[in-house]
């Protein structure tokens, strides 16, 4: 768990409706849903997509309780969460919110959308789990093992999710090591590349598993000629990365390995900074659980965090991107990086609700950039 912020007197307040639906979920307790559904994880494609008629064969009297029992405990994690550091305010508080959205849905007969809720669940907790260095060790790994949830999941990229959201991370990255190198084409494999950097740099720190991994994936004869680039560039780089970022957080090295990133994207239509985006944000989630950073660094560390995760994050659904630029802004309005921390929020929101039934952002979306707008306006 990270350390505690709750001596830090500064810290934001969480926006209200904005944010919700990008939140991720820091406690497992939505598995209790998941689990009561024996064979849900067989039925599941590698695209982790709920099955059509997920609810049919479903007893609606115990669907609709076990869903007040997710809310009922996400109510009490939030009750209790504010001791914790500003990210882990807002991912409960998210995961209160996803709740009630659920069993709203559920009762209003909405099942396509409560089952696509409910699907997210577990990719909110592998946001939460990848934040910062951490081990396997969870005592509620082993009940969902042993209750099959693992166990019957397929293969491929929904194992590998159930298996970062259960903290069993070198079970995944052998699952990822599967999955890359398997016959899938190397366009539909860039996510799980990423999430491969993630669980062994991020949350592992093992630079050696990354690179062995790496080094077999840019051998693969299928690669087109960009992406054997950008993966050989990455193999090139992290040698001196894991260097760069040994010992205590620091800014300055994020910053430059931003910097560094942002300079290689721009020679690249590729992916070629993605090994320095994934090594900042590992110093940065760092730097932001230390209870001791002033305003204007924790600001700047936010800023460049929101940045990186804009990048590599998993999907816009669980993205804690726009908390962190709000975050920034929120610390440090006066500062040059709350302009940009402004600008790319508004990309992020816009962004997010691309292909929904949104034609434009809603209401409580423009009443925060409007109010974030004014703070970063007087200088």
């Amino acid at each position: 768990m990270p350390p505690d912020r709750s001596m830090t007197p500064s810290t934001p307040p969480i926006s209200s409706g904005s944010l919700h639906r990008r939140g991720p979920l820091f406690f497992l307790i939505a598995f209790l849903l998941l689990a009561a559904w024996p064979g849900v994880g067989a039925a599941q494609d590698d695209s982790g997509a709920l099955p059509d008629g997920f609810w049919d064969d479903a007893n609606p009297a115990e669907v609709a309780a076990a869903i007040d029992s997710l809310a009922a405990h996400a109510a009490l994690v939030e009750e209790h969460s504010g001791m914790q550091d500003a990210q882990m305010r807002f991912l409960v508080h998210s995961l209160a919110r996803d709740s009630r959205d659920l069993r709203r849905f559920y009762t209003e007969g909405r099942s396509e959308a409560a089952a696509y809720l409910l699907q997210n669940v577990t990719e909110n907790c592998v946001v939460c789990h990848t934040r910062l260095l951490g081990s396997d060790v969870s005592p509620l790994t082993e009940r969902f093992v042993a209750a099959g949830v693992l166990i019957e999941a397929t293969t491929g990229e929904a194992r590998a999710q159930l298996q970062m959201a259960t903290r069993r991370f070198d079970d995944a990255l052998d699952t990822l090591e599967d999955l890359l190198a398997s016959q899938r084409d190397p366009a539909m494999l860039l996510g799980p590349l990423t999430d491969y950097l993630v669980v062994s740099i991020r949350v592992k720190g093992d630079y050696q598993r990354a690179l062995s991994g790496l080094r077999r994936f840019a051998a693969r004869p299928d690669l087109w000629e960009r992406l054997r680039l950008d993966v050989d560039a990455w193999i090139a780089a992290l040698p001196d990365l894991r260097e760069r970022a040994r010992g205590k957080p620091d800014l300055a090295t994020a910053r430059a390995l931003m910097r560094e990133g942002h300079a290689l994207a721009a020679f690249s239509e590729g992916h070629a900074a993605l090994a320095h985006f994934v090594v900042a944000s590992s110093i940065l989630q760092r730097l932001v659980a230390e209870p001791d950073s002033d305003d204007r660094s924790l600001g700047e560390a936010y800023y460049l965090l929101g940045a990186t995760e804009a990048r590599i994050g998993r999907n816009y659904w669980v993205t804690a991107a726009p908390f962190m630029l709000e975050t920034a802004i929120r610390l440090a309005p006066e500062e040059p990086f709350a302009d940009e921390a402004f600008a790319l929020l508004e990309l992020e929101m816009s962004r997010s609700y691309e292909g929904s039934d949104f034609e434009e952002l809603p209401p409580e979306d423009v009443q925060l950039l409007e109010e974030l707008k004014r703070l970063v306006e007087p200088r």
